[in-house]
Order: structure tokens, then C-alpha cells, then sequence
């Protein structure tokens, strides 16, 4: 059975790398016939998480991975990959993996500060040895944002979410990132302050 898991995890980060390679390429090409820009976001979160209840539930930081393109204006649609442990374990015994699509929205005000909604839509695998509990299936992640434009299309982002795994018993639970990310046009070289 681990290695069914293992075989679909890896199944589904193929077909979402494949996903991305066959998407990009179409949308640069609209871009470029339309003379519109090619706008991508690309980076590094931090997350804390907090599963289930006080008593049984898991708990520990994770770390992960996103990216995306946007369709229009501030509607993107992208890739995020996120690991991690419970606090009271090896990662081999204890430890929390998920990954899929995410569609958001985020905008700037006062050309510093910046709002984002979004919700990522995947698959999810955890396992607590110390609490008995492991299992895989759909995953969903809806998250708020605020955060703050830096310089050189860089920005930092504060955002509260609920992770939903409804087959991981004790993975369930309110979550909180702090994401490291960069906003660029037409490749890395350009950076986007909006």
C-alpha cells in the first residue's frame, strides 16, 4: 500500500510539472500575440500548522515552494509544493507532504501594502507515528494575505489559511505562512512593483 502512495504523490508532482510546461508556453504565446505582458511569481513560504485538536492533533512547521502566472491582471493561476514535520518527531516517522493548483487573486494599495486571496486544490499525504494516524487523498487550502511590496518586484506576505484533509486524520487545521515572494514580466529580469 505505501508504495501505491507513493507511486500517486509522485504521479501527481509529474502531472503538475507537466501541467505547468504545457500552460506557461500557452500563455506567453497569447501574451505575445497580444502584446500584453507575460507577468509570473515565483517563491519560498514558511508555514506553521496546527492540526486537529489540542489533545490529538499534530502540530510543526513546514516548508514549501510556489509559482504562477497570471491569466488577467491579478488572477493567477500557479503550483505549490509544501513539506514538512510535527514538532515532536523524526521526519521519517512524522511528517505531512501536499501539493497542487492554486488560483488567486492579489492586488497592491497605497503602492506598498498588498492583499491576496487564494486556494490550492490537490493531493495531500501525512503520518504521525507518535499519534497512530497516516492516510492520503484531496487536499484544499483556502488562504487570506496582507503583505508589503519591497523593492525589485520582491515581497514579503503575512497569510492565515485552513488546511483540509478530510482522509488524514489530525492534518486538518488552520495554518499560517509567511511567504517570500517575487512578481516579474516576461522572465526574471523585469520585476513588477504593483
Amino acid at each position: 500500500m505505501h508504495a501505491l502512495r507513493r507511486f500517486a504523490l509522485s504521479f501527481g508532482i509529474g502531472a503538475l510539472w507537466f501541467l505547468s510546461q504545457w500552460v506557461q508556453p500557452a500563455y506567453a504565446e497569447y501574451y505575445q500575440s497580444s502584446g500584453d505582458k507575460s507577468v509570473g511569481r515565483w517563491g519560498v513560504q514558511v508555514q506553521r500548522f496546527k492540526g486537529g485538536n489540542t489533545d490529538s492533533g499534530t502540530q510543526g512547521l513546514m516548508l514549501g515552494f510556489r509559482t504562477s502566472r497570471y491569466l488577467y491582471k491579478g488572477l493567477s493561476l500557479g503550483l505549490e509544493a509544501v513539506a514538512g514535520a510535527p514538532e515532536d518527531g523524526s521526519i521519517v516517522d512524522n511528517n505531512i507532504l501536499y501539493t497542487g493548483l492554486t488560483l488567486g487573486w492579489d492586488q497592491s494599495f497605497f503602492k506598498i501594502f498588498t492583499y491576496e486571496l487564494n486556494i490550492l486544490v490537490g493531493y495531500g499525504y501525512g503520518k504521525s507515528s507518535n499519534l497512530g494516524v497516516s492516510g492520503d487523498g484531496f487536499t484544499i487550502q483556502p488562504q487570506v494575505g496582507l503583505g508589503f511590496v519591497l523593492v525589485n518586484g520582491y515581497r514579503v506576505t503575512f497569510a492565515p489559511g485552513y488546511l483540509y484533509m478530510p482522509r488524514t486524520n489530525g492534518f486538518s487545521g488552520f495554518t499560517f505562512s509567511i511567504r517570500f515572494d517575487r512578481k516579474s514580466e516576461d522572465g526574471p529580469s523585469k520585476p513588477v512593483n504593483d
